[in-house]
């Protein structure tokens, strides 16, 4: 597992108090902003789970544009192909081949009254899809 370190905040739209930030890494790491981790934090706290649940991030083929964001749900400890980073309290889990795709994205929580959810905002994707679930490259 290596760690990765949070990147100044910085949107693909996808439709749902902090400890220290640990981590080393690059200017290309991911950034969670403090909305988004108040949005996890409240859906863990809702569903019972503990405070150590992380966020697991990953990118998958499909959608219109090629590829697909998913946020998870992860109880589980990172293994050897993970890239972990805490951010505003949160543990967030990114496998490294998502990390690829994910380098330099902040995640925001929107909740205005046209939309609600997490949204990307991705340097290094060259279109999205209409309804912002998917991205290409």
């Amino acid at each position: 597992m290596r760690t990765l370190s949070p990147r100044p905040t910085a949107e693909v739209n996808v439709a749902s108090e902090s400890d220290a930030d640990t981590s080393a890494g690059t200017d290309e790491s991911l950034a969670l902003t403090e909305r988004a981790a108040k949005e996890f934090t409240h859906i863990v706290a809702q569903k019972g789970l503990p405070d150590d649940t992380a966020m697991r991030l990953s990118v998958k083929g499909g959608g219109c544009s090629g590829f697909e964001y998913q946020i998870d749900i992860e109880k589980n400890p990172a293994d050897e192909f993970d890239v972990e980073s805490r951010q505003h309290g949160v543990r967030v889990v990114i496998d490294m081949k998502s990390e690829f795709y994910m380098s330099g994205t902040t995640i925001d929580f929107n909740d205005s009254l046209m939309e609600r959810g997490f949204t990307f905002r991705n340097p290094i994707a060259s279109g999205t899809c209409g309804c912002g679930s998917s991205f290409s490259i």
